[in-house]
């Protein structure tokens, strides 16, 4: 069997020694709720009895996401009550490629995201921010670059297009977020789960684990016999959150 890493058709040998990679920190096997479904996760998570956490997400780029072809994303998240921070993001990396130099790099992380039958791992090194910078830079009173750092800078130097300047780059948000963390009784792991709420009203319910690597195979398969037993469809297509929203901001194409 195979699987494709970020567009790439490996065989199911090589994902198992990509994730045996000892700079691979984690594997999150993520599946998005489908619409007919969003109502009843909703309501599962509104009863819960966990408080969300409240967010909101900024993306910078081009008009024509001249970054997130190249690969690269900035993001910038804004937490109420919580620890604010923004982040570069490369993806698809490949591990075996990335430099020492930035593996021990304080904030750097590899991680395998498992969506549906795709693997693609990622790179991303995230800072935090001091209260009301985001906020500032969103509405255009502090200049976009300040957010991140220099090693941040170097990151983006490195793999960003050289034709792309931070001149160039626009605020694209907020999205709304909701987060939560849920411990179910009969499930042997955690599971997070977040909407995205777009300006249009347009949302998307994703449903994520974070496993240790090596056990991503059969974590996957539990994770998704649970959510049937449930009576959630998981079969059908799956939307990235970055993507959808990148898309939104730049087309005003919705999530649904």
């Amino acid at each position: 069997m195979s699987t494709s890493l970020g567009g790439i058709t490996v065989s199911d040998d090589l994902k198992r020694s990509l994730e045996l990679d000892p700079s691979i920190s984690a594997v999150e096997v993520k599946i998005t709720a489908q619409m007919h479904d969003e109502d009843t996760v909703r309501s599962v998570l509104e009863g819960s009895g966990a408080d969300p956490e409240h967010r909101e997400v900024f993306f910078f780029d081009t008009p024509e996401l001249g970054l997130f072809d190249a690969g690269v994303v900035l993001r910038a998240r804004l937490t109420h009550d919580g620890t604010d921070d923004s982040t570069v993001k490369l993806r698809p990396v490949d591990p075996t490629t990335i430099a020492d130099d930035w593996k021990n790099t304080d904030g750097f992380e590899i991680e395998l995201d498992s969506v549906g039958d795709t693997t693609i791992c990622s790179a991303k090194l995230s800072v935090d921010q001091d209260r009301n910078e985001i906020r500032q830079v969103g509405a255009g009173e502090r200049p976009l670059r300040k957010l991140f750092s220099k090693d941040q800078e170097r990151l983006i130097l490195e793999h960003a297009p050289a034709e792309v300047s931070w001149e160039d780059l626009t605020v694209l948000g907020p999205v709304q977020v909701r987060k939560w963390k849920l411990d179910p009784k009969a499930f042997a792991h955690d599971i997070t789960a977040e909407e995205w709420v777009l300006p249009d009203g347009s949302d998307l319910i994703e449903l994520s684990i974070k496993v240790e690597p090596g056990e991503s195979d059969t974590a996957s398969e539990e994770f998704l016999a649970f959510l049937r037993s449930k009576s959630f469809d998981t079969e059908g297509d799956q939307q990235t959150k970055t993507r959808g929203a990148l898309r939104f901001f730049t087309t005003g194409e919705g999530l649904d």
